[in-house]
């Protein structure tokens, strides 16, 4: 019995020591994992970044083209290879007031015998309404055209898409209707003064941004929109003074669904006075050889009288897009411009052109595509390496991810 009662005390004793000390040790517990969660409100492929109310999409493209460049000298290189990256990243943050969004898109090229050069594509802020930043395409052009020609169709080698451009906008919407007001960067819009095309021989400082204002309504049946501008030029002599320019545009895409899925008209006509880059005037017209072109556009030019008088251009463009079957479709497309300068300066441009687009598999885009484009109504002789027309194609294979 007294042994029995010994055993019990010092099991007793040693299960209290046992505890005491367990009780001492420090505890390791297992950090929570932190999973990535799918954001589905601001559409596919966003996830919710790891510790944060904030949803992402990462998102790219690759893409190589291979041209044809017709020649008219033994030096010109009759083709010619691209190859291009794309990373995209996109953002949404839910807030009271709405999302605020932030994106960003940049590219690599790599041209033939050139360098690989960096490009920021877009990189902008839109909340409640508000966009800022560098957008793709200015609020000025009709940017559904952009899909039927991916060589930029239309008067002077132009389609609807000016390209990308710092801004400051406000855009109401509701109901398929919206409205924007933009301050866009009017540098970028600059064409020239006189053929000079310098700031240290033409243009003075930057003074005021281009006011662009556009509306728009959308449905099932297609878009229409109305845009205009508001362009300023300031001369380097102080007593040449400043001068406003303006453009207007309007577009219009119509869905031909009983002839096929995704098929498309696009129409589109814009006016400018002293702002010739919003007709697509802004790189001069057909040009080959060493780069020469026919002539050099400008906003205004100086008349014989040595009088600054506004350049007056228009362009008209239209393309239709048919769908054979869901994975091949064909565009064919044209354009006509005007140019009327100072004096006797005046021409005119016509364009036509044709591509087929096949998706194998989706995000995976096999394309080709050739344009003509003619100079016409020309008030020059023309230049020793360059003519009034020219040929160009392009094979391209692109991938999106």
């Amino acid at each position: 019995m007294r042994i029995s009662t010994l055993l019990l005390s010092s099991a007793a004793l040693l299960a209290g020591a046992t505890a005491g000390l367990a009780a001492d040790l420090p505890s390791k517990k297992a950090a929570p994992v932190e999973y990535v969660r799918v954001c589905s409100q601001f559409g596919a492929g966003f996830f919710y970044i790891p510790g944060s109310d904030t949803c992402l999409k990462v998102s790219g493209r690759v893409r190589a083209d291979y041209y044809y460049n017709q020649p008219l000298v033994r030096a010109d290189n009759t083709t010619t290879t691209r190859a291009r990256g794309y990373l995209a990243l996109d953002s949404y943050t839910a807030t009271d007031m709405g999302p605020v969004r932030a994106t960003t898109r940049v590219y690599v090229t790599k041209d033939s015998l050139a360098g690989a050069s960096t490009t920021l594509d877009w990189a902008y802020i839109q909340f409640a309404g508000v966009t800022a930043g560098r957008i793709a395409t200015s609020f000025f052009e009709f940017a559904p055209f952009g899909g039927v020609s991916f060589l930029g169709g239309g008067a002077n080698g132009r389609g609807s898409d000016y390209g990308a451009i710092n801004t400051l906008a406000y855009t109401y919407a509701a109901n398929g209707f919206s409205a924007t007001l933009a301050m866009e960067d009017g540098t970028e819009r600059r064409t020239g003064l006189n053929g000079l095309g310098s700031a240290s021989l033409g243009y003075a400082g930057h003074a005021l941004p281009d006011v662009v204002g556009r509306l728009e309504y959308g449905g099932s049946w297609g878009v229409a929109a109305l845009t205009a501008a508001v362009h300023q030029t300031r001369y380097a002599l102080a007593s040449d003074n400043t001068d406003y320019g303006f453009a207007i545009q309007g577009g219009l895409k119509i869905n031909l669904p009983m002839l096929a899925a995704g098929d498309a008209l696009f129409l589109q006509a814009a006016y400018a006075d002293g702002a010739s880059s919003y007709t697509g005037w802004a790189s001069g017209a057909a040009k080959n050889g060493a780069g020469a072109a026919l002539f050099t556009a400008s906003d205004y030019e100086k008349n014989a009288a040595g009088n600054w008088v506004s350049v007056k251009t228009w362009s008209l463009v239209g393309g239709v897009e048919h769908y054979w079957v869901p994975t091949i479709s064909t565009a064919l497309f044209a354009g006509y411009g005007h140019y009327d300068g100072a004096d006797a300066s005046d021409w005119s441009m016509f364009s036509v052109g044709a591509n087929v687009k096949w998706t194998p598999v989706k995000n995976l885009l096999l394309a080709a595509e050739t344009t003509y484009q003619r100079a016409v109504d020309t008030p020059v002789a023309v230049a020793a390496g360059t003519q009034k027309d020219i040929w160009n194609a392009r094979l391209r294979v692109q991938r999106d991810f």
